[in-house]
């Protein structure tokens, strides 16, 4: 060793065993000097060398600043190779890009690639090799930050395309046709074909793109005319085609399903338990179609419960291999827009076969609970089984029937129901005390409710309004929740690899952003080292009485990481589960649909065919993980759409609302009125000239020194909509002034040590 390498492990020794022992609590390199004695020392060099640690894994960086000693068990090897080390030495991934409209983009590593890279490798301008968004590309690492903990790349091949077609709007400049695309990470084609007909103009459109340029723009040819931009129709068509959707089932999946039967036969119903005498009901929403589960609750004599959740028995038909299948798989999930839906199966087993009807035959799987007194689940029986519905029963309904309302009509479905009354009181009870142990575990109390859009008959949107969440949501939300646990721990134990439902604790760096975004409210997320679930909670119910309480509640939530699939187990951050998966939906998840099959191969003891199909299920998790995020996306997109159309009838009313973030584009204001977001623009800001303040959030004049803040009050209009950006500008017509903000807001306490 070298007397500059051995010198430089003598410096940083005492700041080391000052961590060990301190551990679990993080230091930052002032605290340790402070501990170690040192009145003096050489930051840069201390940094160099705790950083060194942190790449081997033997401390673990908190934040920007702070040190955290890592306990013998958590220690891992550093990744090999000089890429791992930093060094120029260029590794080849392979995943998704997804550009920004600054220039850059990012790409997610995929498949056994994805080791060793927490985060997304970043694609600088320039370096993206000809792919468009959403394409499946070959990445060459070109450096690694480890102080940043950024990877940069550069593409260097196209492996898919996610659209060979571009969509979007027809538009005449000059002399030539240019279609630009709905979505603005796509550059405008120019088209070199036959032109479209002159009353085509502003029209949607496909064009396929041709690999030529025509003054520095991408050629292509167009390949038809969709129609108005307005019509739901093309509407339904930009957004599946943007998003890569599966519209049309393939004929041979098709033909598989024809083959069913409409009910199960006897042969199918034998060797199951005979469930058909219990009174199961389903519980849903007023426009669900398909129904994945129905419930049933027997009182104890002890005072206990048991509770029956029947999950319909897809994997019975949809066999591995088979054309059906292979859809399934494709698709990955169902997606949900306000007027339709594109399910994952296939309407002859979705809404059919395998929907929990009422008063119809159906092949279930069941979890069975057996609960004493007080809530605690004390007994999991699993088993094949088949039963016989007998009502479909929404969340309205259910939430009124258990209410203290009182009138004849009321009274009158109280008594129509017989035993299925008493049957959902007693439900009702038992899901306050599973929601109360839940709570007392750590897990989140979210109760967050969706936007919903009302449509006309022609499609056109006539209202936005947020669904009023009741103890009906609550009471299947619980019982799903507790079947969801009890078949990940049987699977498990027996030591079958399945696709776990996995939330992993948020990054040090995004809560560092979050106590910045906090201060000014004088507030903190106060943590040791690790983030629990309980922190988030006790910040949450520390910002109850804030009168900004919504706006800052959901950056707290943005802070936190999304869930996905995996067959490593880390647990479900925001349930605080120590171990979790998705079982209750499998004709609109692959995943339940996966769990189903594991389960089945355990019943039938074919266990080690179980624990074979571990590789296989690892892939499906990274691919399902891709397509809810995919599907998210598309019904996020309809809705901002469907939010921009009715505001087209509401221009220029005024309307009061919330800063609910400050951009250097401008201010996003949230109506009270409807739950819809737009943009004041900084240009569009009258009085001054206005730079944006990052570590404050806020818009500041820099004549004036007034500042534009996140919570503001304001009355805006809407002044411009636009269907093919799907946004709406607002304008201010005045300020609201209010007492939201104290004048001098205290201190926020540092974290916890």
């Amino acid at each position: 060793m070298s007397a500059r390498v051995r010198s430089a492990a003598d410096l940083l020794a005492p700041y080391l065993a000052v961590l060990e022992q301190k551990a679990p609590r993080p230091l930052t390199i002032a605290e340790m000097a402070r501990l170690v004695g040192a009145s003096r020392y050489d930051m840069k060099a201390l940094r160099a060398g705790l950083e060194r640690e942190v790449a081997n894994r033997r401390v673990r960086r908190i934040g920007k600043t702070r040190y955290q000693w890592q306990r013998a068990d958590q220690q891992r090897p550093a990744p090999r190779g000089r890429a791992a080390r930093g060094g120029a030495a260029p590794s080849v991934l392979t995943g998704r890009y997804t550009r920004v409209r600054a220039g850059f983009g990012f790409v997610e590593p995929s498949g056994h690639t994805r080791e060793g890279y927490g985060r997304d490798l970043l694609i600088p301008a320039g370096y993206e090799g000809g792919a468009r968004h959403g394409d499946e590309v070959r990445v060459e690492i070109v450096r690694r930050d480890a102080h940043r903990r950024r990877t940069v790349g550069r593409i260097v091949a196209v492996t898919g395309r996610r659209h060979e077609t571009v969509i979007g709007t027809l538009e005449r400049h000059d002399r030539r046709w240019v279609l630009v695309p709905l979505n603005d990470l796509d550059p405008p084609l120019v088209l070199t074909g036959p032109p479209p007909a002159p009353q085509d103009e502003n029209m949607v459109a496909l064009a396929r793109p041709t690999g030529g340029a025509e003054r520095d723009l991408p050629a292509g040819i167009l390949e038809r005319v969709l129609g108005s931009p307005e019509d739901p129709e093309v509407q339904f068509l930009c957004i599946t085609h943007e998003h890569g959707l599966r519209t049309e089932m393939p004929a041979a999946a098709v033909a598989e399903a024809d083959g069913l039967p409409s009910d199960p036969s006897a042969h199918d119903q034998s060797g199951r338990r005979d469930l058909r005498a219990l009174p199961f009901v389903t519980i849903d929403g007023e426009t669900a179609r398909d129904f994945d589960d129905a419930v049933c609750l027997e009182v104890q004599a002890d005072g206990g419960a048991r509770l029956w959740v029947a999950i319909a028995d897809v994997a019975h038909y949809v066999r591995p291999e088979s054309a059906l299948d292979a859809e399934a798989a494709a698709r990955g999930t169902s997606v949900y827009f306000p007027d339709r839906a594109i399910p994952m199966l296939p309407p002859q087993l979705s809404t059919g076969l395998c929907s929990l009807n009422p008063e119809r035959e159906r092949l279930v799987l069941v979890a069975e609970l057996l609960y004493d007194r007080r809530g605690t689940r004390i007994a999991t029986d699993l088993f094949r089984g088949v039963i016989r519905s007998r009502a479909r029963m929404t969340y309205t309904e259910v939430a009124a029937l258990l209410s203290a309302t009182d009138t004849a009509e009321l009274r009158a479905r109280r008594t129509g129901l017989g035993e299925i009354m008493p049957m959902l009181q007693r439900m009702l009870a038992l899901m306050r005390q599973l929601h109360q142990h839940r709570l007392r575990a750590g897990s989140l109390d979210l109760d967050l409710p969706d936007a919903l859009i009302d449509l006309s008959d022609a499609g056109r949107s006539i209202g936005v309004r947020l669904e009023q969440r009741n103890d009906a949501h609550r009471l299947i939300e619980e019982f799903m929740l507790e079947a969801n646990r009890a078949v990940a721990e049987r699977l498990r134990e027996r030591d079958i690899p399945l696709p776990y439902r996995i939330h992993e604790p948020p990054e040090s760096d995004d809560l560092d952003e979050l106590n910045q975004l906090l201060a000014p409210f004088g507030f903190a997320f106060e943590y040791d080292g690790r983030a629990e679930p309980r922190d988030v909670q006790r910040l949450l119910d520390r910002l109850q009485a804030h009168p900004l309480c919504r706006v800052l509640s959901r950056h707290v939530l943005r802070a936190l990481r999304q869930a996905r699939y995996s067959t490593v187990n880390v647990g479900h951050f925001g349930l605080a589960f120590p171990i979790y998966c998705h079982f209750t939906s499998p004709i609109r998840r692959y995943p339940d649909l996966l769990v189903h099959r594991q389960l089945q191969r355990v019943f039938d003891g074919e266990e080690d065919a179980a624990r074979a199909a571990g590789e296989r299920l690892g892939a499906a998790s990274l691919h399902s993980s891709q397509a809810e995020r995919t599907a998210i996306d598309a019904e996020r997109a309809m809705l901002d759409l469907k939010k921009c159309e009715f505001m087209l009838d509401h221009l220029l009313e005024p309307e009061e609302g919330s800063v609910v973030s400050v951009t250097k584009a401008g201010l996003f204001v949230e109506l009270d009125a409807y739950p819809i977001e737009g943009l004041v623009r900084i240009d569009d800001i009258a009085g001054d000239r206005w730079t944006f303040i990052e570590r404050e959030r806020a818009l500041k004049g820099l004549r004036t020194r007034q500042r534009w803040r996140l919570g503001d009050r304001l009355v805006v209009e809407a002044v411009n909509v636009s269907l093919r950006r799907r946004q709406t500008d607002f304008g201010i017509v005045r300020k609201i002034e209010t007492q939201a903000r104290k004048k001098t807001p205290r201190t926020p306490r540092a974290p916890r040590r």
